[in-house]
């Protein structure tokens, strides 16, 4: 309960934002997840969520109906774009040119460099993520959980139980570290006591994290190029936001939404 107690203005916002939780406490918290052991004493539950049992399966669906709706897809790396009176022309790649009036940067930590090609210094940093995937685990969550204890998310996916979370700044081409995958270990069986599994795989991912906090929606500087990154640890839930709004600046749609805090040129310029 302190521990919740002590996120109280946290929760407030959430409820004047809509999300007013169903609060289970003592035995009943059990009863409710059976994995969780006897220390864990409350949990505040927010209905009504959807989640994605598995992100590889979720891609391969929007890229089958990409190609439904007449789109192609190519898997390729991006090297640099080619303009002209300063209107994007084509996207040079490692699987040849493709010519374009417009394109989208949307390529998460990755698109940093590509922004430089146009000039553009971005301070966007990358919030290195781990997560350790149970395999074939003995107990798995009925929802998903923050365990605010442990500070580390756990939820039941097709490939077993992952349990993400750890916030390190090392960039992109440090190797993995040993420590964060010793802590969350630490915490997942403090707060699962009984688990047990077959295996684990250990994975680190990229967080793009502008310095300000907010992602980089928007044409640059009329050159036809539409930023679309930076959602910090958010991607999965705005990236179909931004899409949209993307998809509005360039097809001419007038949106109601205001954008402008979003604009990414508010950077500035220069390499």
């Amino acid at each position: 309960r302190a521990a919740y107690d002590a996120e109280a203005f946290t929760w407030q916002l959430r409820r004047e934002a809509g999300f007013v939780p169903e609060l289970i406490e003592g035995a009943a918290v059990q009863e409710e997840e059976p994995i969780l052991g006897p220390n864990t004493r409350l949990l505040a539950v927010l209905k009504g969520h959807g989640y994605i049992l598995s992100p590889g399966l979720y891609v391969q669906d929007l890229v089958t109906l990409l190609k439904e709706l007449g789109g192609k897809f190519v898997q390729a790396e991006v090297k640099d774009f080619a303009m002209a009176n300063g209107k994007v022309t084509a996207v040079d790649t490692s699987n040849g040119r493709f010519h374009c009036d417009k394109a989208i940067v949307s390529s998460g930590i990755w698109s940093k460099p590509l922004m430089q090609k146009l000039g553009l210094t971005v301070p966007l940093e990358a919030e290195r993520g781990y997560h350790i995937v149970f395999k074939q685990p003995s107990q798995k969550p009925r929802n998903p959980m923050m365990l605010v204890a442990g500070k580390f998310v756990a939820t039941a996916m097709d490939q077993g139980l992952r349990c993400a979370g750890v916030v390190e700044f090392g960039g992109i081409t440090e190797k993995r570290s040993k420590a964060p995958l010793k802590l969350l270990r630490r915490k997942v069986r403090e707060v699962f006591p009984n688990l047990t599994f077959a295996s684990e795989q250990e994975w680190l991912g990229y967080r793009p994290a502008p310095s300000d906090s907010l992602p980089l929606i928007g044409e640059i500087s009329g050159s036809g190029i539409f930023a679309a990154f930076g959602h910090h640890h958010i991607g999965l839930t705005g990236g179909p936001k931004t899409g949209r709004l993307v998809a509005d600046l360039i097809s001419g749609n007038h949106s109601n939404y205001d954008i402008r805090p979003f604009e990414p040129m508010r950077f500035g310029s220069g390499k």
